[in-house]
């Protein structure tokens, strides 16, 4: 059905849905009911241009009462598997079904934990902006415990989606950047007088162990490895004669 309806920045006009998107959903549930489904408003009057009164009063009220729905709402209503042709309320119902807070929760849970590998869907942008909302709080902890903040989140959620403050398209997660590499083997020359200081003291002959050779002591002393194997011989210790 997304394909037949009209233009999105078409979809309302005057605090009413455009009259493009109301008759495209009439045709789209007409296609798929039948008659059944004018037969739910046809009066048997018809208006100056032939067209039945009580199916032109349905679609005004319709698009009234679809104003301050989003697009992606209204293609959610027709895409919905209906058992009988629907009437306004229980298009609206499944436009915008109503949200179950702990299945939500949940739902949150587990996709922000996905969303570290970028593998995350959510059924609802609405539990995104409340799991945002709530950040690393939701995050292992148990739904009893921050139910009512939960609750909150996810009603101002739904309310920002609804007026457009919150997008209704998922943001990505922003790829990592890795940390930038040095294009060469090469240190820069205050590099290489630093990482000589160190090879130094890694090399110099503890006071312990000298006082331990001072008193005929034998240890067993290794070489320690430069720190920059490429750094001159003599900017480092030299191997302990014990």
């Amino acid at each position: 059905m997304n394909e037949k309806l009209p233009a999105q920045q078409n979809l309302s006009s005057q605090n009413r849905l455009s009259e493009a998107w109301i008759n495209a959903i009439f045709e789209e549930f007409h296609g798929r009911f039948g008659n059944p489904f004018f037969a739910k408003f046809q009066s048997g009057s018809l208006d100056a241009n032939g067209n039945d009164q009580g199916v032109e009063n349905a679609k005004t009220v319709w698009a009234k009462r679809l104003a301050e729905f989003t697009p992606e709402e209204i293609a959610r209503g027709v895409n919905t598997e209906y058992s009988y042709p629907p009437d306004l309320d229980a298009f609206r119902k499944a436009c915008r079904p109503q949200l179950d807070y702990e299945s939500a929760f949940h739902e949150a849970v587990s996709q922000m934990h996905l969303r570290d590998e970028g593998r995350d869907s959510w059924s609802n942008p609405a539990i995104y902006w409340a799991a945002v909302e709530l950040g690393s709080d939701i995050m292992g902890a148990n739904y009893h415990t921050v139910k009512a903040r939960w609750k909150a989140a996810l009603d101002k959620a739904i309310e920002g989606v609804r007026i457009g403050l919150n997008d209704t398209v998922i943001p990505q997660r922003p790829k990592l950047l890795s940390a930038p590499q040095r294009r060469d083997k090469e240190y820069s020359d205050v590099a290489k007088k630093e990482l000589a200081k160190i090879n130094v003291i890694l090399n110099t002959e503890p006071a312990w162990r000298r006082k331990l050779r001072e008193k005929g002591t034998s240890i067993s002393v290794q070489k320690v490895k430069p720190a920059v194997e490429h750094l001159p011989e003599d900017k480092v210790g030299q191997e302990l004669t014990i």
